[in-house]
């Protein structure tokens, strides 16, 4: 880099903020001699964000470089552009919400206390637990309820695979329903604990999901391969990503949990779970990282809609 934006950068972080942003670089330019080259060549580095075009600059780095006390934090005057900003697993500044490692948005993250001690991960998965629960209540944009309505009138067209299969089945007891949970113990005793977890990373092992997804004698269950297909099609209505039925992984997570008992509800719920996640992460939106997610979690989720089913009863 030239000498001058190398001067430039440092004058910039000896004046910024608590959060890392300059407002008022007159008096730097004076000092440095730097003009708008040299401002680009940083943006060009990503060593400094313009988030916006009215003269404010953010240092990328800040938070990966620094760390001020609670007692003596005051927060930036610019809250209107570090609202357009988000964190990422480094804990360095980014405008792109789609970029893979992101954890959430800068304001909810030091809203948090900027906390450097949670793995990332869980601090993405918690944003997105209070994200969904905030969104029941405020509006979503007509792009947003427009997708939804669409997806909407999917599931409504394959609900009909569920009414046949639920035809004359008598209504289940609680114990039975005991009995399913009992049945579940040897299904993920080698899974992890949760979506949280592994949420965000693509590079998650799923062999305790692929050993699991055949019986105890390692042969497929073989059981009615009709509802296998509802599965799918129930899956595929409610998500924007078709996942093919020779998908054989996840066929075989379809199978195991309806070979040890689960209702095909509670499988649907265990699906619905994971998609009110996922439908909101844009790197789920593939056939191999979505199917990959559901292999990893669905066993989980299922578990948990059948302890709440039974809580409630």
């Amino acid at each position: 880099m030239h000498p001058v934006s190398k001067l430039l950068y440092f004058y910039l972080v000896l004046n910024a903020d608590d959060d890392g942003f300059v407002g008022s670089v007159k008096m730097i330019n004076f000092l440095t001699n730097a003009d708008q080259s040299n401002y680009d060549e940083l943006l060009e580095n990503n060593l400094i964000l313009e988030p916006t075009k009215n003269g404010v600059y953010v240092i990328t780095d800040w938070y990966a470089q620094n760390k001020i006390e609670p007692k003596i934090y005051k927060a930036t005057e610019y809250l209107s552009v570090r609202a357009l900003l988000f964190i990422k697993t480094n804990f360095a500044y980014t405008t792109n919400p789609d970029e893979k490692d992101v954890i959430s948005p800068v304001d909810y993250w030091i809203k948090q206390g900027r906390d450097k001690k949670t793995p990332p991960e869980i601090q993405a998965q918690q944003y997105l637990e209070q994200f969904q629960e905030t969104s029941k209540k405020v509006p979503r944009s007509v792009e947003e309820t427009s997708k939804k309505v669409l997806a909407q009138n999917r599931l409504d067209k394959n609900r009909l695979d569920k009414s046949r299969l639920e035809q004359n089945r008598p209504d289940q007891t609680k114990k039975e329903k005991i009995n399913k949970e009992n049945n579940y113990k040897y299904i993920n005793s080698s899974s992890n604990g949760g979506m949280g977890e592994f949420l965000l990373n693509d590079d998650s092992s799923t062999s305790s999901i692929e050993n699991n997804a055949t019986t105890e004698n390692g042969e497929n269950s073989g059981v009615n391969q009709d509802t296998v297909s509802s599965l799918f099609n129930y899956l595929n209505g409610i998500s924007t990503t078709d996942i093919p039925k020779d998908n054989k992984r996840l066929a075989d997570v379809f199978d195991m949990l309806i070979h040890n008992g689960y209702e095909i509800e509670d499988i649907q719920s265990g699906i619905d779970n994971i998609m009110n996640v996922a439908n909101q992460m844009p790197q789920y939106q593939n056939e191999q990282s979505l199917a990959k997610l559901l292999i990893q979690h669905l066993p989980e989720c299922t578990k948990q809609t059948l302890k709440q089913s039974s809580s409630n009863d």
